[in-house]
């Protein structure tokens, strides 16, 4: 009774604000801390937050191995100047940490609050340091890294209002919360523009990008966007259509009327149109001197979206000349602005910081990765480079970078060099405390961990043989320990590989020498040297290329892998060719033989890249191939490569036909490939009412986790106005199931895993399940669950050179637990398909009913798959 006629009266207070004012909460309630699992999330306490009426029972105790005792309850904390700070006397932190290190502080607390509106309005929540909250029973994402960027558009109801917050983080936690009201229908998220610099001297043809959020409920279609300024080329582009309560980060061409002449800034008008509605905003571009860092804009081919990377040119920088290439990665929270400004000028080369995508991002893996890739090739494209001096190099984070892209890339770098690098996630931080970790049986797990192995890099510095790598650490690093770079030393050692391990005493995570330009953790003169002595060998004799997913990687120097014979388990290649070998003069010309040696492991299909080498047109050659033990023998024909497959008798050789329904590079899998290369966000409105707004919820929630981790670009769009050119050129991120989503429903029979939803024969399969419910169906097996939850990827049907990707529920009640499995974040580890229960909220992994693999053909094969029968 006590604590209703506290609600009471925190609801009265607030009623009596007037409409247009910003609502702020006190007090409130929290619940923990509750010990998380590094990249799970889960606390293991079933509270059921997504109830649109769900209430603190401050009498409940909840299990917390963290505190004293080991129970929780929900106790009550007010805010002080917008912040709320929550402290846990009871928790012994630094005895804990002691022991397990970050990993065993890492931990979630929920918090509650509660206000009365006295009529329903649309406001926007800034939720900064929340990982994400509940708004009367539905989900949003928070401003996780308190960026000040993100305002999520909601609609409050007439009456009471209730908030559940997730926080997450090492030790004790503050946050913010604050309700924003908004009249105006669309805005532009000034704090999230992202400019380009203007270089005195030049013309500038480029692009920005400016994010608009709908905070309305109506779609609005045909919305102007303008851009203007004396300097500027008037330029408008038209969203021809954007979603209810979500923000489109949108490209715009940029160009200068002329040649920019040096000043300090020069003024950019934009302008917004829908209907008779008009907003505006106004922003600087930087004008840099030619020999000052500068950011560049440039258009992603993975989502169409607009992306920078920061450049510092050389000393005296000549357009004509060719220089060497830095390439920097960043470490987490630092934004590739900051990180060019850390090295000092070289007359020799650029130096050039990729993004991440965000200052976050994705610890340079999967997006991340890529997004390294175009900018070198953008830098590629617009500067002359010497692409046998490109230098790998970065900082934590970005050291982990270094060893991720550099061993499964070697054959593009002259040299790397890690700086307080680490090297995989279990070896970081461990994930001992996941609820995957305790309580999913070894067959569970292991799809994950398949898809995880490219992240242990310790497996793959075979790849470095040649690849000169300087490891670079300070002794007293606590934020990166140094046994990271000293782990790897001593397998390079081992391996008798060219390495430096440079370890400067008393240095932590961040330091710098001397006053000299330049910060000595990235800049060290001696680490620089090291780099600007190496030169790439294209070519060379000897090569050893590991990998486990040829998705990720399948190609050093001349060796592609085509094929693996188990996936995701290690495939090896071991090479040399001897071009050196006699020749004779004989009718027609000369003869030559090159001899290749090759030992392969896990390999089914591989191709030596012939076009690699210069071949003396007056010759004839012979190829001589010694394949494990076997001896192959061709002419050379003026092709530029020769494929092999594995058989009975060993390998052949053979025409490597890409033709047909098989797991390419390309279009290989696992889930997160759908994401690799442009796509859409499409939901199902062919169920009734709640099922649409689900499914439009859960592409929105995507779209602005898409925003908000990726800097992306992406559309939402309905399954009924979906066109042939939507199949033709995009991956279809799919919300709903056969009965829900309309294309769900016209590829349902062409999938490999799908719906039974005809009433009858599901309920034969399920008997208490009710009408226009589904049921999962591996052809020939119907799961007898009911309440469960499928992510899938395959070909498209429609267009078998695209992906299609599933997020579906067989009922009401399981769709709130389809974001149980996040893919937009490193570490996620989804195989081919997942299928999961409702007890994955508590357990992780163990709440998998079935998952797993297709095989090389995209075909069921049980020897790929987990049941939980």
């Amino acid at each position: 009774m006590i604590f209703i006629n506290l609600i009471f009266l925190i609801g009265f207070v607030i009623d009596q604000k007037p409409a247009n004012d910003t609502i702020t909460i006190s007090p409130w309630y929290y619940l923990g801390p509750f010990t998380i699992g590094v990249r799970e999330g889960i606390i293991g306490v079933d509270l059921n937050l997504e109830n649109e009426f769900f209430e603190p029972d401050t009498t409940m105790p909840y299990p917390s191995i963290l505190t004293k005792g080991g129970f929780v309850k929900w106790n009550k904390v007010s805010s002080e100047n917008d912040k709320v700070a929550i402290r846990y006397d009871d928790v012994l932190w630094d005895t804990i940490q002691d022991y397990y290190g970050v990993a065993g502080i890492l931990c979630a607390t929920i918090a509650y609050g509660e206000f009365v509106c006295n009529k329903k309005m649309r406001v926007l929540i800034d939720a900064q340091d929340v990982g994400s909250f509940v708004l009367n029973g539905k989900s949003y994402p928070g401003d996780v890294y308190g960026d000040g960027y993100v305002q999520i558009p909601v609609v409050l109801s007439n009456g009471k209002n209730r908030v559940v917050l997730k926080l997450t983080g090492y030790g004790e936690h503050e946050f913010s919360f604050k309700i924003l009201p908004t009249e105006e229908p669309i805005m532009i998220v000034s704090r999230d523009i992202l400019l380009p610099d203007f270089v005195s001297g030049e013309v500038y043809d480029g692009y920005l990008a400016v994010p608009i959020l709908n905070a309305t409920e109506e779609v609005m279609a045909n919305i102007r966007i303008e851009i203007n300024g004396e300097s500027i080329e008037k330029r408008e582009v038209i969203i021809p259509e954007h979603m209810p309560f979500s923000v489109m980060k949108m490209p715009i061409p940029l160009r200068s009327k002329d040649v920019v002449l040096q000043r300090d800034s020069i003024l950019i008008k934009i302008s917004v149109n829908h209907r008779d509605f008009a907003v505006k905003d106004s922003c600087w571009i930087k004008v840099k001197n030619p020999d000052e860092p500068f950011v560049k804009t440039f258009i992603s081919k993975m989502d169409n979206s607009c992306q920078y990377y920061a450049v510092l040119p050389p000393k005296n920088y000549n357009p004509k000349s060719t220089y060497a290439l830095i390439m920097t990665c960043h470490g987490a929270g630092v934004e590739a602005r900051g990180q060019v400004g850390a090295y000092s000028q070289k007359d020799w080369a650029f130096v050039v910081a990729p993004t991440n995508r965000r200052r976050f991002g994705f610890d340079w893996q999967d997006w991340g990765r890529l997004d390294f890739f175009e900018v070198l090739e953008d830098v590629k494209k617009n500067f002359k480079i010497d692409t046998n001096r490109i230098y790998l190099t970065g900082h934590s984070m970005g050291g982990h970078g270094v060893w991720h892209i550099g061993l499964f890339h070697p054959d593009l770098f002259a040299a790397i060099a890690p700086s307080a690098g680490w090297t995989s996630f279990q070896l970081y931080i461990p994930w001992f405390l996941q609820k995957s970790e305790l309580f999913a049986e070894p067959d569970q797990l292991k799809f994950r961990d398949m898809v995880l192995r490219e992240d242990v890099t310790p497996l793959y510095l075979e790849n470095a043989l040649n690849l000169p790598i300087y490891i670079l650490h300070g002794s007293a690093d606590d934020n990166v320990p140094p046994i990271q770079g000293r782990m790897m030393a001593q397998y390079l050692k081992e391996l008798g590989y060219d390495f430096v391990y440079n370890e400067i005493e008393g240095k932590g995570h961040w330091w710098d020498i001397d006053s000299t330009p330049g910060v000595d953790c990235v800049d060290l003169k001696e680490m620089v040297d090291f780099l600007k002595d190496k030169r790439r060998n294209p070519y060379p004799e000897s090569i050893v290329f590991k990998t486990s997913d040829i998705g990720h990687s399948n190609k050093a120097y001349w060796i592609r892998i085509d094929e693996l014979e188990d996936i995701y388990h290690d495939g090896k290649v071991s090479a040399t060719f001897d071009s050196t070998g006699w020749s004779e003069m004989f009718i027609g010309g000369w003869c030559k033989f090159i001899q290749y040696n090759i030992r392969t492991e896990n390999i089914r299909v591989f191709t030596i890249l012939l076009k690699r080498f210069k071949f003396v047109p007056d010759y004839v050659y012979y190829i001589s191939f010694n394949i494990n033990g076997a001896r192959i023998e061709c002419r050379y024909n003026n092709h530029d490569e020769i494929a092999f497959a594995k058989s009975k008798n060993g390998f052949k050789v053979i025409i490597y036909d890409k033709r047909g329904l098989k797991k390419t590079a390309n279009l290989c899998g696992p889930i997160k490939q759908a994401y690799f290369s442009p796509f859409i966000l499409i939901y199902g409105t062919i169920g009734d009412s709640i099922d649409t707004e689900n499914n439009l919820h859960q592409a929105r929630l995507q779209s602005y986790t898409w925003w908000i981790r990726a800097n992306g670009y992406v559309q939402i769009v309905a399954d009924t106005e979906i066109t042939e050119e939507h199949i033709r050129d995009y991956n279809l991120i799919l919300f709903g199931n056969s009965m829900t989503n309309a294309i769900i429903k016209k590829i349902n029979k062409k999938m490999p895993i799908n719906f039974k939803s005809d009433y009858e024969s599901v309920k034969d399969a399920i008997k208490d399940i009710g009408p226009y419910e589904a049921c999962i169906s591996f052809k020939d097996k119907v799961l007898k669950q009911k309440d469960l939850c499928l992510m899938e990827i395959y070909p498209n049907p429609l267009n078998p050179d695209k992906f299609v990707l599933l997020y579906s529920a067989t009922t009401k009640k399981a769709q709130k637990y389809i974001g149980l499995f996040p893919v937009i974040y490193s570490g996620s580890g989804l195989p081919d398909f997942i299928i999961w229960d409702d007890s994955a909220a508590r357990y992780g992994w163990a709440g998998v009913v079935a998952a797993g693999f297709f095989n090389k053909n995209w075909q069921i094969d049980k020897s790929l798959i987990y049941f939980n029968e």
